[in-house]
């Protein structure tokens, strides 16, 4: 049986729902499973890797504490939408793991390059 790869999209900043937990959810549940994830983080998403969140002010748990620990499950495939790094002006060296920065040919690219495809 052939593996399906799943691209998770995260469009929504990572507090104020659930939404950002659900996604490191699947993804982490997916990788469990021996299924090969990539993530990528468009419009308010990508603030979820920074290192400098500090969520325990709203009484969140870290997220970026689960998102340093992708790389152990096998989920290197971490992609940042250009134009949201540069709205929000994140560099590459204020993130909890490495990214790659993709513009909205290489998204095209990557939507049709899986087989599933979730956005939370």
């Amino acid at each position: 049986m052939q593996q399906k790869n799943i691209l998770l999209i995260l469009s929504r900043a990572p507090y104020g729902d659930a939404h950002a937990k659900e996604a490191l959810d699947v993804a982490l549940t997916a990788a469990a499973f021996g299924l090969p994830v990539s993530l990528l983080l468009m419009q308010d998403a990508p603030a979820l890797l920074l290192k400098s969140q500090q969520p325990q002010q709203i009484q969140q748990k870290n997220l970026a504490s689960i998102c340093s620990a992708l790389p152990m499950y096998d989920i290197e495939n971490i992609y940042i939408e250009t134009l949201a790094a540069e709205e929000q002006k994140i560099t590459l060296d204020q993130l909890v793991i490495p990214a790659e920065w993709v513009n909205e040919a290489d998204i095209a690219l990557m939507i049709r390059d899986h087989d599933v495809v979730l956005r939370f």
